[in-house]
């Protein structure tokens, strides 16, 4: 149950943050924000890292550095910066749900990249997210 909690309270502070960017993006460039976003965000959560977890950091082996750096760069620099773009462009409101196919291509990735299976309900999620996409962005709606 306390993994539940932690889910909605995590959605809830995305949320939160698709208003938060859209507000401060009366006063700045999407590229501005972004790195006014990440700054904080790095320094605390490289902080409470080597708090928790310094020997398990230290110990990354190259390749595994590696792959977490560009995890980061993708997710946080890279896709941050199209977040707020996009919300800059076309709003929270149509922005926040496409911002939310990630499952969508993360079942794309790793069916090509890492060799996953494809089940009867991956298919039945993707096309609900499929769904939901071509909803979203209808404008007869």
């Amino acid at each position: 149950m306390l993994g539940v909690l932690f889910a909605v309270l995590a959605a809830s502070c995305w949320g939160f943050t698709a208003i938060f960017i859209r507000l401060g993006l009366q006063y700045m460039r999407p590229t501005t924000g972004t790195w006014v976003a990440l700054l904080p965000g790095f320094v605390i959560v490289l902080t409470l890292a080597f708090i928790f977890n310094s020997d398990d950091i230290l110990s990354l082996g190259y390749k595994a550095f590696f792959w977490f750096a560009l995890a980061g760069f993708f997710n946080f620099a890279l896709g941050r910066f199209l977040n707020a773009f996009s919300t800059s462009l076309v709003g929270v409101t149509k922005a926040t749900p496409l911002f939310n196919t990630a499952p969508l291509f993360a079942t794309i990735f790793a069916v090509i990249f890492l060799g996953e299976s494809i089940t009867f309900w991956v298919v039945i999620g993707t096309g609900t997210i499929i769904t939901g996409v071509v909803l979203i962005t209808s404008e007869q709606i």
